[in-house]
């Protein structure tokens, strides 16, 4: 031994009595001694010194926890791989500084191996009993699948996108195989440096198979992997208890299982429900009690906060009085006229500011006139009310109308269950399903007979394309329990293929995933090792991610939910029903006021003679409570503000005048139409002539 390796080893010694490490190893799996080997032949020296090399002697070679590689011929170039990138398998030297010793696998309760390499073959050695990871093993299954050649039997799965496809189905051997299992299963043979024979099963096989799981290709290439018939297969298998049972079963993948129903497009429901429903809509971005907020409590008091400030203000739109024309007549006799002033009730202005208030919401601005500095500042309240309550109205309702798109009928199987909903699944899925959530068999869709199904719940049918078969059966509504089906239970991934194609786009998955979906390939056991350890080292540097990334498809549905899509008719019911409303209010108000109501007139009756008085207002305002820009003449007279008296006009304005209105008896009062042409203010000239 050279002085050299002494030293190490006596390090290595003392390292591992610091981290309190029996150099004989843990007494449930000890290190064997020299003595209990036989001495090696001169052969086996010069094959040890080939293999290991001469600076290590080959008496002490295992014996004890120590560092025993740490001056072989294979741990020499570690140095030689640190600017390799990507590191490979064989350059992982970290097992060369750890300790092991050779053990007795029947004295050894520890992790242990059987040494492959000459002139110890048959021996066993152990890192755990030194308190060490085998890293060693790990490598050596890595680098033991260098050159070998796999025989694979590739399946087409028949739905989803996250498998194995071609043309010409299951077991093809051909080069038309596509799909993320595939692109993933060559990548990994590029990494571990392997090659696949495409090989199909013995077909004297089948019907062993069939005995054993059923009439499946995919269970039939299980079934060849497990007796050795094929090394592994391609596709994307479903991870069954019954498949882990007879071989290795390597997750590549998982797919979330969801409950499936229609979008509410789909949602069928009476005429009068769409209707109530769709009419509310334009309500929901607030509570009721917020409207009943905003519509009794903060416009009415900001309107009648407005009132208080302006009333009685020189220019404002709340007057104390208003002029008027007193009409009176007697009989047969000269009608007399004259201007007087009459105070305008309080409850008018209380009304008015009321009126405003409303209208300013929903015309989103207050353009009353206001001439009092507290009616300003007022009006800001009203201005900053109207501007954040309209914004956070619009930003509701925007997101209301565009999700409700989405909205589902049922968000649960416990829902559709109890609204007495049938559902369509996979088999296994249903298994599952009843297991799980304890729901009657009669719940699920049987297998159909007429296509070689056995009419157990669950489509199982080899002919009948199960995966698509789930969701061309969907009704919203049917009498045939044993054909059809309300909601169904499926992947994401099979629902993410629909849609890449654009088609069942009226259903969706709804609620949280009820099952997650494990989906493998079948290795045989003799090569599980080596192929697990580079299919983990694999999915560790996100290769199938990666994979399955650029195979996503793209849904090709319409959007029907987010920023801008496009409202149907329905979704602006209550955009109607309001809108309407108020027309047909104001037709009625119309009707009801053209009629000829006799207000204001007080009535004196005589022996002979009737008098009878009008009082006809002179101002006109607008719905914001402004005066109107023009002057208003009634039976041949106006009135002058500035002496307080009737002015007659003498102007004639005939029929045919292109400029006649006509114009609504708002007051009740006996006029029926208003004319205007210009007068020498460069205003306008309104006639209001009761014989009209």
């Amino acid at each position: 031994m050279t002085t050299c390796k002494a030293v190490v080893i006596f390090i290595a010694g003392l390292q591992s009595l610091a981290r309190g490490q029996s150099l004989t190893g843990n007494k449930g799996c000890p290190c064997l001694g020299a003595d209990y080997f036989d001495e090696l032949s001169e052969n086996q020296l010069d094959i040890f010194e080939k293999n290991v090399g001469a600076a290590i002697d080959p008496r002490e070679y295992g014996i004890g926890c120590h560092a025993h590689d740490i001056d072989a011929l294979e741990c020499s170039d570690a140095k030689n791989c640190t600017t390799i990138v990507p590191l490979p398998p064989a350059c992982d030297k970290s097992y060369c500084k750890r300790s092991w010793c050779f053990v007795d696998p029947q004295n050894c309760s520890k992790t242990h191996s059987p040494s492959k390499s000459q002139p110890f073959k048959g021996r066993h050695y152990s890192y755990a009993t030194c308190g060490e990871l085998d890293l060693f093993t790990y490598t050596e299954r890595l680098q033991s699948l260098k050159d070998k050649t796999f025989q694979v039997g590739y399946s087409s799965n028949s739905g989803g996108w996250k498998g194995a496809y071609n043309p010409s189905g299951s077991f093809a051997v051909n080069n038309q195989w596509t799909g993320p299992a595939v692109e993933f299963i060559n990548e990994v043979a590029l990494m571990g440096k392997f090659n696949i024979n495409m090989t199909q099963p013995p077909e004297w096989l089948r019907n062993n198979s069939k005995e054993f799981f059923g009439d499946s290709k995919f269970d039939f290439c299980v079934y060849a992997v497990s007796l050795g018939y094929l090394d592994f297969c391609v596709g994307a298998f479903s991870i069954s208890e019954k498949r882990s049972s007879i071989t290795t079963m390597f997750e590549i993948a998982n797919d979330p299982v969801y409950l499936i129903t229609f979008s509410s497009e789909g949602e069928q429901k009476t005429d009068w429900e769409s209707f109530k429903a769709a009419s509310i809509t334009v309500f929901q971005p607030f509570t009721p009690l917020a409207w009943i907020m905003i519509f009794a409590f903060c416009l009415p008091i900001l309107g009648m906060l407005m009132f208080f400030h302006e009333y009685g203000a020189p220019g404002s739109a709340y007057p104390r009085n208003e002029a008027m024309l007193l009409r009176r007549e007697n009989g047969g006799a000269q009608p007399s006229n004259e201007a007087i002033r009459r105070k305008i009730p309080m409850f008018k202005h209380l009304s008015n500011s009321l009126y405003m208030g409303t209208l300013s919401f929903f015309q989103g601005s207050y353009d009353q006139s206001v001439v009092t500095v507290g009616g300003k500042i007022n009006l800001l309240a009203i201005a900053s009310f109207i501007m954040l309550i309209l914004a956070v109205y619009t930003a509701n309702l925007a997101a209301i109308l565009t999700q409700d798109a989405n909205k589902p009928v049922v968000d649960s199987i416990e829902m559709a269950v109890k609204q007495g909903m049938n559902i369509c699944a996979e088999r296994k899925l249903a298994d599952f399903a009843i297991d799980f959530y304890g729901l009657n068999p009669s719940t699920f869709v049987p297998d159909p007979i007429e296509l070689g199904g056995d009419g157990e719940p669950g489509f199982n049918c080899p002919k009948c394309k199960a995966r698509e078969r789930i969701f061309s059966h969907m009704r919203q509504s049917h009498d045939d329990p044993t054909q059809y089906c309300n909601v169904a239970i499926a992947s994401q991934e099979d629902i993410d293929v629909l849609h890449g194609y654009g088609s069942h786009c009226d259903k969706t998955k709804v609620g949280e995933s009820i099952h997650h979906r494990s989906i493998g390939i079948p290795i045989y056991d003799r090569h599980a090792d080596a192929l697990v350890s580079l299919l983990h080292k694999s999915k560790a540097d996100s290769i199938m991610t990666k994979t399955l990334a650029s195979a996503l498809p793209k849904s090709q549905c319409p959007e029907t939910g987010g920023e801008g899509s496009a409202l149907n008719v329905q979704q602006l019911t209550g955009v109607w029903v309001i809108t309407f409303s108020f027309a047909l209010i104001a037709l009625l108000a119309k009707f009801i006021l053209s009629c000829p109501l006799q207000r204001n007139r007080l009535a004196r009756v005589g022996t002979k003679n009737i008098t009878t008085e009008r009082r006809i207002p002179f101002n006109r305002y607008d719905q914001w409570g402004n005066p109107a820009p023009y002057d208003v003449v009634i039976n041949g007279y106006k009135y002058d503000p500035e002496s307080d008296e009737l002015l007659e006009v003498t102007a004639g304005v005939s029929e045919a005048h292109p400029l006649a209105q006509t114009l609504s008896n708002t007051e009740g009062l006996d006029f029926d139409c208003i004319v205007e042409e210009e007068n020498s203010r460069g205003g306008g000239t309104s006639h209001v002539d009761s014989n009209w």
